[in-house]
This record gives structure tokens, sequence and C-alpha cells, in this order.
């Protein structure tokens, strides 16, 4: 065993470098920037902080808890299809890595993985060097550091999901080398699908990438003399159809998921897609050589930058020489330059970067695909390298020339993510490599291991300074937070079985649903279907496209979203003398929190991150909302920052209702209007009086502010602007209804600051929609101000309007429509069962489910049609009296795509006996051929 360990070590010892190497590297630099477990940092930061960390959290329940989850979950927002959200974030395999670690080490998990997918690209470039370029030694190591820690990897290493392309792109161009040299397409397309399975949008791109270089190694391919052109064109147009045959069977190995991701997606975030193009240019071209330079990266280049381009001195000047290396044909060469001015035009020209991405400009992360790019230096430059002999003087020359230029221009620019330090020591890596390309590497056997420790020490560096200027979120704040939202939950949820929807006054993302598997309605993620966030747009509350927060219900909203239970931030705000004292549900929901949090063993004492009492009084929860509703509501509990409560008003997920509600149509920026309206048609509009009565401010305070009114609104302006500014509206209700104030969507975070009763008043930040915002409740004959103060010069107030809700009509609309509500006998993320009985006027069972093709229905046993409401939501037709309803979901195109997929194995492995036999035989001519002469 010890012999046949020291015979690979000695065989493979350049690719273990490949591997551990850039394993050490990012590790040492983990270690000492203080990373979990080595310290109170994490690698949570921007989307893996607020996104894929609470993601790969239910990836863990799909696998223990519910696997149905993988086709469904009312986690995500108030229910949707999964597949497109597995696809675009979960699919990797090695996300498996998951399933080893407990639910309390998820950070620790992140880790990991992500040290594992930069170790395994530097080890899959490595073997493509070895296997299809006859690499060797420190070379082979050098260049495959070089790939696994280039500026790419690391300024994306948050994106762990993209990382896959890393490892699979040296693996799919080995496939592809296969295909043009031999005519052998199976690891080709076997390696194609896996990307395309892991993850779809960045196998876009390398798809888009794989043209180009297909067309630029055909160029490269030399024949013997005296070769007949019909050879060479026969050759030629076979490789072409290979090419083009074994990557639509690279396609449809992953047919399961992809077809199923693409009506998910013209669901969702291909439905934002517009076929415009912007013929102008992002940047002066100049200024992408400013990515060139170690540690050439700061925050505000991940919402807008230059693209990616760092890739070591070793590699660049070795990709420049390349064009001056004559043992490559000039054909080639030609090719290789052409193809790189496209894919530097791409990185700048906004028609061609939207092309890269799908026909859709990214939110953040500019130039994606800027990998491919640097993969072809890489791979182009390691060429150059391995046939030094083929390299003229001028090359050299050239290099220092461009280094110097370039050096004093970006000096010059001043870029505000490159100091002088950083191109001092550019320079430094870059003449050193220089030097040892004009002495000649292959003369001295020294050279080869100065060169792999240089890059080492060069790919290091820029890692430090990269990861250096982030910010990241403190383990014991994401423990806290975790562990106590855990606890509530799994309480909750013991003393009540039963479908409900939670939400709270705070949040730490708005994926928090995800993160300790409840449903919910808040959600974010770039799969997320376009009608939810319309509807509740069009309801008063903040959304964006991919992402809602539910920070402004009203008690109609709570209502009809069956949101049973909320929590809040104790605040001695939400205790009124008139809350309801602690019953029975108190009592069981005590109950609930001993059966669930029982001592833990000694195991699971080691597995959960020690956090010290000191710094769990420190922790604050965000605050996302201010709401007085919360009086109205019943507390049932409490814990060490939060208070629970129960919603008496929750309708059930389904519920008789009159068809008048098709009728319903979104309105824009009228979310009261729009309330009124639903609530009308729910109950037939028997109802006379208003739901939402328009009432008035006793009394408005101006303080440096002129008031002047125009078309539907009213103007604001500082009289003198560098002083404070404010409006003050007073009103003193008469009742305890709850008070709402819609606010208009032109009013923006940084226009204004909003006060009650001289408290800051808490709004989630986005302004895109006319919001909704609750600003009194149980408040009878309590005198109230809402101040707004004034951060600019001018403020535009349209359709600024108090709302109060009569909770007399209100509560007895809502006891009408419970009496046609569904008792729930079974259900899961893709199937409910249960028993209506549907009232008289009630020709509907509505539904807060979303409305999708998947979902069918069966009532008393027969399949019924489905039909929509307010353009997002399902609603099955009914007719009065008692009857059973079942709910079932079926992954729309799963079936088809799955049939895809076998198809498509079949055939590769049909294709591949076909061309074994047939080379095989042509083997046999040549040879008898050969023999006869």
């Amino acid at each position: 065993m010890q012999k046949t360990m020291q015979t690979f070590i000695q065989k493979q010892w350049p690719l273990l470098l490949a591997f551990f190497v850039p394993f050490f590297t990012m590790a040492l630099i983990y270690i000492f920037q203080g990373v979990y477990p080595f310290g109170n940092d994490s690698l949570l930061t921007v989307d893996l902080g607020q996104q894929y960390i609470d993601f790969y959290s239910y990836y863990r329940q799909t696998f223990f808890d519910d696997p149905t989850t993988f086709f469904y979950s009312f986690s995500k927002a108030i229910g949707g299809d999964m597949m497109g959200l597995w696809a675009y974030y979960l699919t990797s395999p090695f996300n498996l890595l998951f399933l080893l670690f407990p639910h309390t080490q998820i950070v620790l998990a992140v880790t990991c993985l992500t040290l594992l997918k930069i170790s395994l690209a530097g080890l899959s470039f490595g073997y493509l060097l070895k296997k299809s370029f006859s690499g060797t030694g420190f070379i082979l190591a050098a260049f495959s550091i070089s790939y696994a820690l280039m500026g790419y990897t690391i300024v994306n290493q948050l994106n762990i999901m993209w990382l896959d392309s890393l490892i699979f792109l040296p693996l799919i161009v080995m496939g592809l080398e296969q295909l043009i040299a031999e005519k052998k397409g199976l690891l080709y397309s076997i390696f194609l699908g896996l990307m395309l399975f892991a993850n779809y949008y960045i196998a876009y791109m390398i798809c888009l990438f794989l043209v180009g270089y297909f067309i630029f190694r055909l160029t490269g391919v030399s024949y013997p003399k005296g070769i007949r052109w019909k050879t060479k064109f026969t050759n030629i147009l076979t490789s072409i159809g290979l090419f083009i045959w074994h990557s639509l069977l690279g396609a449809g190995l992953a047919g399961v998921l992809l077809l199923p991701t693409f009506h998910s997606l013209m669901e969702s975030k291909a439905s934002y897609t517009k076929f415009e193009f912007d013929w102008e240019l992002a940047y002066p071209f100049p200024e992408m050589v400013s990515k060139l330079f170690v540690g050439a990266f700061n925050f505000d280049q991940m919402p807008s930058g230059y693209p990616n381009l760092f890739i070591g001195s070793l590699a660049l000047v070795s990709f420049l020489c390349y064009f001056f290396n004559r043992y490559f044909s000039k054909k080639e060469r030609l090719t290789a330059l052409v193809l790189m001015i496209l894919f530097i035009v791409s990185m700048n020209l906004e028609a061609f970067n939207k092309i890269w991405h799908a026909m859709q400009y990214p939110i953040w992360y500019p130039y994606r695909f800027s990998f491919v790019v640097c993969f072809f230096m890489l791979i182009n430059g390691f060429r150059s390298f391995m046939h030094y002999e083929g390299m003229r003087p001028i090359s050299t020359l050239v290099s220092m020339l461009l280094t110097a230029l370039v050096s004093f221009y970006v000096y010059t620019e001043k870029f505000d993510f490159i100091y002088t330090e950083q191109i001092i020591l550019t320079v430094l890596f870059t003449c050193m490599i220089i030097f040892f390309f004009i002495i000649k590497p292959q003369q001295y056997t020294w050279l080869p291991i100065a060169l792999f420790l240089l890059t080492a020490v060069e790919m290091g560096v820029n890692a430090q300074i990269d990861l250096s200027r982030l910010s990241y979120v403190d383990q014991d704040s994401f423990t806290v937070y975790q562990t106590g939202m855990d606890a509530s939950i799994d309480a909750i949820q013991d003393m009540d079985d039963d479908f409900y929807r939670v939400e709270k006054t705070f949040l730490r993302t708005k994926n928090d649903s995800f993160q300790a598997n409840y449903p919910s309605v808040t959600h974010f993620s770039s799969t997320f279907e376009r009608t939810i966030p319309a509807l509740f747009g069009s309801l008063g509350f903040p959304v964006g496209d991919g992402f809602l927060a539910y920070s402004n219900g009203t008690l109609l909203t709570d209502a009809l979203f069956d949101i049973q239970y909320y929590m809040s931030e104790k605040n001695d705000f939400y205790l009124e003398e008139t809350n309801q004292p602690l019953g029975v549900k108190s009592t069981r929901l005590k109950e609930s929190f001993s059966r669930t949090q029982q001592v833990p063993s000694l195991i699971d004492s080691l597995l959960i991150p020690s956090v010290s009492n000191a710094k769990k009084k420190e922790f604050e929860l965000n605050d996302m909302q201010t709401k007085p509703d919360l009086r109205s509501y019943t507390q049932i509990g409490e814990t060490d920052k939060t208070f629970i409560y129960e919603n008496p008003n929750a309708l059930p997920i389904a519920f008789g209702s009159s068809d008048s509600i098709l009728n319903v149509s979104l309105i824009e920026d009228q979310p009261i209007q729009l309330q009124e309206a639903i609530l009308q048609a729910l109950t037939d509009n028997r109802v006379t009086e208003q739901f939402f009565v328009p009432s008035d401010f006793d009394s408005t305070v101006y303080q440096n502010v002129t008031l002047s009114d125009a078309l539907n609104e009213k103007i604001y302006r500082k009289q003198v602007l560098n002083n404070d500014a404010s409006v003050s509206f007073q009103f003193t209700p008469e009742t305890n209804d709850s008070y709402y104030l819609t606010l208009s969507p032109n009013i923006k975070e940084e226009d204004v600051n909003l006060f009650l009763n001289g408290e800051p008043f808490t709004q989630y930040e986005t302004y895109r929609d006319q919001l909704v915002l609750n600003i009194a409740s149980q408040n009878k004959e309590d005198t109230l101000t809402f101040k707004i103060e004034l951060e600019e010069s001018t403020i535009r107030l349209k359709d600024f309007q108090l709302y109060r809700l009569n909770s007399t009509v209100f509560e007895s609309a809502i006891q009408t429509l419970k009496a046609g509500g569904i008792a729930i006998e079974e259900y899961g993320n893709t199937s409910f069962k249960g028993t209506v009985d549907i009232q008289q006027n009630q020709e509907v069972l509505m539904t807060t489910i979303p409305y999708n093709e998947g979902w069918s229905v069966k009532v008393d046993g027969v399949p019924t049609q489905t039909k929509k409401a307010l353009d997002s939501l399902l609603v099955i037709p009914i007719a009065e009296g008692k009857h059973v309803v079942e709910f079932n979901y079926t992954t729309p195109l799963f079936f088809e795509g799955t049939i895809l997929t076998i198809l498509s194995a079949m055939l590769i492995f049909v294709t591949s006996l076909f061309f074994k036999k047939t080379l095989k035989v042509e083997t046999n001519e040549c040879i008898n051929k050969n023999s006869s002469t």
C-alpha cells in the first residue's frame, strides 16, 4: 500500500500541487482573517449571506425532512415551483457536502465547500493541461494555480454556485479536444451535460465560448503534407457535425432539469427579458487594463465595475508571447486574435454584454463570463510556454514596453481600487517573469521551480488583498439569530400542526423561511415568479424584480394570506394595556418550548457553535417594519429577543368566495382601493359600508417648509436649505380601529426620515410602488404625530391619504369567509386534502396558492378546471354544500425532461459504439494498406 502511494505521488505530484497549493493558500488566508472556526468572521457577504446560505439550509431539509420540497415549497413567498431555484442555485453535485454537516454548522460547510471547489478548479485545469497539452512538472502546477486563484475566482467565491464552471470548463474542453483529434465525443457530452445540470446560467456562457473555441482549434489542426483537400474538408465537416450532435446530446442529458427550468423561467426571470440592444460602451477601453494588476478590486467593483481579468504575470506574459510564437500557424494566431478582440468588445459594448448574460443585463457582478476569457488566455499562455523555442525575442521586448505603458497609465488615472504599492508589486512580478523568459527557462532546471513559487506568492497576495476589502457577517450574530429562530418556529409548529404562514417585524434575510423551514411571504431569489411581486406591489408592499418584503401588511392582508402567527422584536411599543393577557395558548406554547428545547447531548453541544452570554445580550434584531396592528393580536409567548402573537382573523389557505373575485384587476398605485375591492368581491359586495374609510389629520405643523399644490400631489420645499425641515401630521383616533397611511412611490429612502410620536418609524427601504404604512391601532383618544423629516430640498407626496379600517364590518366579513374555509385533513408541499362547506352566494373556492399549470384539483374525486384571480392566485369553481377537495402538484415538463434525458443517454451510447466501430475499421484498412506496400 505504501509503495503504491509513493508511486502515485511520484507520477501525479504536479496535479497534487495544483490541488493543494490553492487549498492551503486560501485556508491560510481564512485563518489570517479569522474565518470561523479560527475566529468570529465568516465568508457570508452580499448574496452568500443574504440568499444562498438560507437555500443551503433548505437543501439539507429537502434531503433529510421532506423530499417533495424539491418540486414545490411554501417557504418560497406564498408558494412556488422550486425546480428553477434548484437549477440556478442548488444542483451542483458538490453541494452534497452539506449533508455531512449539521444544520448548526452550515457556515463551516460553506467555508469547506469554497475551499474544495477552488482546489478542484486547479486540479481540473491541471488535468486538462496534462491530458490534452502534454503538461508536466512545476509549470503545469504554476498555470493551474493561476487558474484556481485568478481574480474571477477570488472575487466571485461568494457566488459559490458559479465556481462549478471553473471545475467543469477544463473537463468540457478536454472532451472537445478529444472530439476534434479522435472523433470521440463521449466525455464532451457527459461533462457538458453535468455543467448544464450544475448551473444552466453559467453553462450558457460556456456554450457561447465553446463555439468560438471550437472554431479556433479547428484552425490549428495540422495535416500531413500531400493530403488531399477533400480529406481535409471531410474531416472538418465530420468535426463540425460531431460538435453539434454531441452538444445537443449534452444538453439533452440535463433535460430532466432544463425543461422544467425553462417553464419556470418563462414565469420568472425570463419574463423580464427585452430584446432591445444598447450599442454604447460601458467605459473607455483602456480602463480595462486596470484589472490586470494585483489586488485590483474593492466593494464598488461588485455592483458596477470592470471585468475580472487578473491571471498572474506568468500567464499574462506567456499569453502575449503566444502571438509572436512561430510554432503556431499564422492562421491559428490570427483566429485567436480575432476571438480575443471579440471578448474584449463583449466586456464593454452593452449589446454584446447582454447577449453573454442571456439577454438580461446583470444586476451586480458585471461581466460574469470573464472567466472564459481568462481560461482562453491561460490555455494559450501555457501552450506558448511549452513551445518556448518558437518565441521570438521581440515578444519579451513588447512585454516590457506594454508593462511600462500600462503601469504609467494606471498610475496617472488614479483608480480608487489600485494603490501605488499594488502597481509596484505588479511591475516587480512581471519584470521577474520577463527576466526568467530572457534567460530561457528550459535551460535551467531551477527556473520552473522559481516560476512556480513566484506564481504561488503572486496569486496568494492578490487573493489576500481582494478578500480584505469585503465585510462579512460575523459567526456569533448568525448563530444567535439562527438558534433563536429555530427555537421559536419549532415551538409554534409543535403547538399547531395545521397549515399557516408566519411573518415577522424583523429579518436577517428575506429568505429566513428557508433557513428555519416555515411557510411565509417574504422572499428573494432570481427565479421568483413575476406575478407574485406584481400582486403584492399593487397591495402596497415593497417589492422588486425578484423580491418581496412583507413589511406593510394590513389586518386584511394578514387575514387573507393566512398569517396566523407573527413575531416582533421585544419592544415596549407593542405592549399596551389593551393587549389581551396570556391565556391557554400561552401555556401550550410554553409546553411546546419545553418539548422542543431539550437539553442537548454532548455531541450536539459540540456541534453547536458556542456564543458567550455577553454576545447574546449585545445582539440586536434588524427591524423591518413598525406594526401597531400587533396590539390587535393575541400575545401568546415570548423569547429572549421576541414576542410571539396569534392572529385570530387569519383565513385558511382555501375558502369559499363569490366569483366576483374573478373580475377584480390589479390597480397600480392604489393599494387601499385594491384591498377594498378584493374584500368586497370575496363577500359578493353584500357589505354596504366601506371597509377602509378615508380620514383626515386634525392638524399639520410645518418646520422650515413651504407647501404648494400641484396636480394630485403636494410639494414640500425647504425654506433654508441647510437647516432642519419637517412636516408633522397630528390626529387623535376616536376608536381603537387600525389606521393606515398611503405613501407615494416617488419618495426614496434617502429623501426622508419617518417618525411616529418622536420614535423612528421603521419602513423597508424600497419605494417602487405606493406603500401602505400602519401608524395606529388600539390608540383610542391618543394624540398621534406622524413626522416626515426632509433630507432633500424638495419632496412630492402623491395620494397622501389617511384611512381607518372599520373593524366591525371587517371582522364580520372575515367570519363569513371563515364559514366556508377548508378544514385540512392532510397536507404537504405538493398536496392538500380537506373538506369545505360552501355557503350561499359562494361560487368559487378562493386560495392563496399562486396559480400554476402544475396544480390539479379534484372536488369529490372529480377533476376540476382551475382559474386565476388577481392575475396570480388559484381559484376553483365549486357548488354550494359540503365537498372533499384534493390539490396535487406536478412539475410542468418534468416527465418530458426525464424522457429526454434517458433518450439522450441512449443516443450517446449508440453514437460512441458506432464511431468506435468506424474508427476500428478505418484503422484496420490503414494497417492492411501499409502491409501491402
